[in-house]
């Protein structure tokens, strides 16, 4: 039985993948094992209706590759496939594990910065942050902001009022993207050569390491993230799923994101052949 890989499809024509699937979609076509479908993003976000090309999709596994999907979104594309016995790789409840850190932060704790989570209604409470944390920085459940001059984190200088006035700037940044809560995390030092950090993204699937690959464009003669680290988190509730490494300044590695693994990009030059073969070859 063949997998189906799910891509977003062109916007001008659902029987082509969008421009930034193409060369993932080239690859993975290579395959015998593997057949390509797509799906209409575009009609999806205006619509809330899924599209899809073949029309009469063949039951069987299938793994998305595409962007970022609210879990309530990736829960009503799961049940839109199930009903043509297409299974996702990853249940609803799988994909919120891993997209959503708070929910993954009890499998990873004490080998990632540390958190504290606040409901979407619920105030922070800057006085006990500012007890807990020296340096922290504002993300939701996903995601922080980046590519603005949003600061990078945040310190005991901060009154409750500017703070305040930073967090509602930060919901207004991630608008419609914003996820969940509010989540304060602790700011770490990241070890970096001529301003590149030294990061690795870890791909799970089944339980064995996918691929391991540089993630931030840093020069090959940096340290490389143990495996021995990798292994440890290789056992979380989810088929498919991303951990995030990253070397402090001291040498020593921390875990800074973890992700499902069907809307985690590949890293900067992984090579996408070897990735869909792993797939195939899963076991």
């Amino acid at each position: 039985m063949r997998t189906l890989i799910l891509y977003p499809s062109d916007y001008f024509n659902i029987r082509k993948p969008d421009p930034d699937y193409e060369y993932e979609y080239r690859e993975a076509v290579r395959f015998p094992d593997l057949m390509a479908v797509f799906y209409n993003y575009d009609e999806f976000a205006v619509t809330g209706r899924f599209k899809f090309y073949p029309v009469d999709l063949k039951p069987g596994p299938c793994i998305y590759r595409g962007w970022m999907l609210k879990p309530d979104q990736y829960g009503y594309l799961y049940d839109t496939l199930l009903e043509q016995d297409v299974r996702l790789v990853n249940s609803p409840e799988e994909y919120r594990l891993c997209h959503e850190f708070p929910n993954v932060y009890p499998y990873i704790k004490g080998s990632t910065p540390r958190m504290t989570v606040f409901r979407q209604d619920e105030p922070v409470d800057w006085q006990e942050i500012r007890k807990q944390y020296g340096r922290f920085l504002i993300k939701d459940y996903v995601k922080s902001v980046k590519g603005s001059d949003f600061p990078a984190y945040f310190d005991a200088s901060y009154t409750d009022q500017q703070l305040d006035g930073y967090l509602e700037r930060f919901k207004n940044l991630r608008g419609s993207l914003f996820d969940g809560g509010i989540v304060i995390k602790e700011y770490v030092d990241l070890a970096k050569v001529q301003g590149r950090t030294n990061e690795y993204r870890a791909f799970i699937l089944d339980g064995n390491v996918l691929s391991v690959t540089a993630n931030s464009n840093q020069d090959a003669s940096r340290p490389r993230v143990p495996m021995s680290l990798v292994r440890q988190f290789t056992g979380l509730n989810s088929h498919f799923y991303t951990v995030d490494f990253a070397e402090l300044e001291d040498g020593s590695w921390t875990i800074i994101e973890t992700g499902d693994g069907q809307v985690s990009g590949l890293s900067p030059n992984q090579l996408v052949f070897p990735f869909y073969e792993g797939i195939v070859n899963r076991g």
